[in-house]
């Protein structure tokens, strides 16, 4: 015999279990979003070097064949520089730029742009020194990376 007084049982969550759950995955995605975005910065900046690297290459390949450095289109055009991001002028979210008013037979210099701010601007020369400034474009006289 049943009285209509009896407990019924009831099953779910209570909303302070809710809480403190959504509480503990706010506190995850604190500390794991901005991991990521440092990691996808510093993943792109690799990519810039790298990439100033290449160009650095394809430039010295270049002079040593022709006796004067040239620009993206012509490293493209003679075969020196085959990645087909970097002659269209962009990679990785970086734009990069060979100086025309300074090119000559003797100096180049190219820029890497980023394309979201505030990320590290890159700079080299023919001096094949990579250097960087966080936040403003890097010249001659930012310093060098490691």
């Amino acid at each position: 015999m049943y009285s209509s007084q009896s407990r019924t049982t009831e099953q779910g969550f209570s909303l302070i279990e809710l809480l403190i759950v959504v509480f503990i995955i706010g506190v995850v995605a604190a500390i794991a979003v901005p991991n990521l975005v440092n990691s996808k910065q510093a993943a792109h900046g690799a990519s810039a070097i790298s990439s100033l690297r290449v160009i650095h290459s394809a430039e010295t390949a270049y002079r040593a064949a022709h006796s004067q450095f040239g620009s993206l289109s012509v490293l493209a055009s003679s075969g020196y520089l085959t990645d087909p991001q970097l002659t269209a002028r962009q990679r990785s979210h970086y734009d990069f730029v060979i100086n025309s008013a300074t090119l000559s037979a003797s100096v180049f210099e190219v820029t890497a742009t980023p394309s979201v701010a505030p990320w590290r601007y890159y700079y080299i020369d023919a001096s094949g020194v990579i250097r960087s400034e966080y936040g403003s474009a890097a010249s001659a006289a930012s310093e060098p990376i490691n």
